[in-house]
């Protein structure tokens, strides 16, 4: 069955629009597979293969290059569903672009890549830690509590902001960057149920132990 499965090669130069948006849709469709099989994942995405790494330029190249925002959320969904192929050797330029996307005007770019990003540093992905790291490294601290206290965000934006934004304090080591964004005050007025999202937050039990979580990691490092 895996066999089946073949690389979505690179589009030549001249390919029209319409046969990459193909692509990456062929694309996405097996990212998705492969992030919950690990047997697809290791075949169709070794780590070194050529095949491999020229379908992560792609990808890389379409949120970095594209003006289309749904060719832009196509490869940045299959950046996320490809989250636990990147080791700390080659996460540098994918972490540093999906950051960048954040302060993208279009709110499905932005949700996409908020969501991406939360793969790279959840639990289940074992460089997390890492991971998390290198999204401070790119301003991600300061671009998330600006989002979170934006009253024209849309709260499902806020929501993905909040979760990412809690994975990585829970996460990452010390670093000035935090601190200069006052993480740690933007976690606590969510927890007195400020603002819509604070509300929003306190009628959902999971989001509030993530957010209780984060903020005793940020007060351990940034209080004590």
């Amino acid at each position: 069955m895996l066999s089946e499965h073949k690389m979505v090669k690179p589009a030549k130069h001249g390919d029209c629009e319409f046969c990459l948006q193909l692509r990456l849709m062929a694309l996405m469709e097996i990212t998705a597979l492969a992030e919950h099989n690990i047997d697809l994942r290791r075949e169709v995405f070794k780590t070194g293969s050529q095949e491999s790494k020229d379908t992560v330029e792609l990808l890389l190249r379409v949120i970095k290059e594209s003006e289309d925002y749904m060719l832009k959320v196509l490869a940045i969904k299959s950046i996320g569903f490809l989250a636990r192929i990147f080791r700390k050797s080659n996460h540098h330029q994918v972490i540093s672009l999906l950051v960048s996307q954040l302060e993208n005007g279009c709110g499905e770019v932005v949700m996409e890549a908020l969501v991406a990003l939360e793969k790279f540093s959840c639990d289940e992905n074992y460089l997390c830690k890492e991971h998390s790291n290198k999204m401070i490294e790119f301003n991600a601290a300061q671009i998330l509590v600006k989002l979170l206290s934006d009253g024209e965000s849309e709260l499902k934006l806020q929501v993905h902001g909040l979760v990412l934004m809690c994975c990585i304090a829970s996460k990452a080591n010390y670093c000035k960057a935090v601190e200069e964004a006052r993480m740690t005050t933007a976690v606590r007025q969510l927890l007195r149920e400020e603002g819509e999202l604070g509300t929003f937050v306190s009628q959902k039990p999971e989001l509030k132990e993530l957010a209780t979580k984060a903020l005793h990691s940020l007060i351990l490092y940034y209080e004590y």
